[in-house]
């Protein structure tokens, strides 16, 4: 079956096969072109963003991918990392007889997450997303880089 994206205007096809899924799933087909649904599903991402903010279990000034406000606490990556706090202690119980996105939600405002994603980085204190480098100041998804600004 021929589709036109409702958003970007582009053709795209759904197949026999995607319709059959579909009905066996309860959904209707889609009206969005696969990117523009690969869009929606990775739009929750922040890559490109770093804030200023403390830290919701000790205080400290960080760089975080989170602005401050976040339904949801924000630890410094070490912290959080760390043994201070439990992550069993944020476990709950099912509600079969609630929805599970609603509980789902709510467990996502309870469950704290880290500042940025930095790994194996030797002063990278100011970037997300950045693996094994060095010296790299407001980079994004960088990985093995040394002297890598903006």
């Amino acid at each position: 079956m021929k589709r036109v994206c409702a958003i970007s205007g582009k053709p795209f096809e759904v197949t026999s096969e995607d319709v059959a899924f579909y009905e066996k799933m309860g959904v209707p087909a889609p009206t969005l072109c696969p990117e523009e649904r690969e869009r929606r599903r990775i739009a929750f991402r922040n890559d490109r963003n770093l804030y200023s903010r403390t830290c919701d279990a000790t205080g400290v000034k960080m760089v975080s991918a989170f602005s401050s406000g976040t339904p949801f606490p924000v630890y410094e990556q070490s912290y959080w990392w760390g043994d201070k706090w439990n992550p069993m202690d944020f476990g709950q119980d099912f509600d079969f007889s609630r929805p599970f996105f609603e509980q789902f939600q709510e467990l996502q405002n309870v469950v704290p997450r880290f500042n940025c994603t930095v790994t194996r980085c030797e002063n990278c204190d100011y970037n997300n997303f950045c693996v094994d480098s060095r010296n790299c100041y407001l980079s994004q998804r960088v990985g093995g880089s040394e002297n890598a600004y903006y």
